[in-house]
């Protein structure tokens, strides 16, 4: 599950439509994904991502609206409507490889598993059951998983082509 469809206040409401290597943040993660596991993309009714996954990525069957209350309480939400086990990954992290996803789903003990980069919180996480408000754990990786969040990451994403 990719959230992409919230205000952006840090960077800008259609940040996962943002170009990083010539090509749109979101499409970077589904493309990353996709082979491995289903892939749908969470955002709020009416938001710019919505036409694009309808238009560009063609994938309207795997749309899930939230209501646009934040990004934890919007994530709870497409939790509990999807089930388990689900991945949840913000729409910034246009370098994310299975293999970091891989990592957290192998080290992972607990309902919920977060995985932390070498900077800290990267906002991927496995949700594996229901127990997740009890038993949680950080799953580490020895390497930064850029985050674009502001103009600064998103100029250094694109060094980094």
């Amino acid at each position: 599950m990719i959230m992409a469809g919230g205000k952006g206040k840090r960077l800008s409401m259609i940040k996962p439509l943002l170009t990083v290597c010539g090509v749109p943040i979101l499409k970077l993660i589904v493309d990353s994904l996709s082979p491995h596991i289903e892939v749908w993309i969470a955002t709020t009714n009416g938001h710019p991502v919505e036409r694009f996954v309808r238009n560009y990525l063609g994938m309207e069957n795997f749309l899930i609206f939230t209501r646009g209350l934040g990004y934890e309480i919007d994530v709870i939400q497409v939790v509990e409507t999807l089930g388990f086990p689900l991945i949840t990954v913000p729409a910034d992290s246009p370098f994310l490889t299975w293999r970091d996803i891989e990592h957290l789903i192998e080290e992972c003990r607990s309902s919920l598993c977060s995985l932390k980069d070498n900077k800290g919180f990267t906002g991927i996480s496995f949700w594996r059951d229901h127990g997740y408000s009890k038993y949680f754990q950080d799953v580490s990786i020895d390497h930064e998983i850029l985050n674009v969040n502001d103009w600064n990451a998103f100029l250094q994403a694109n060094k980094n082509c």
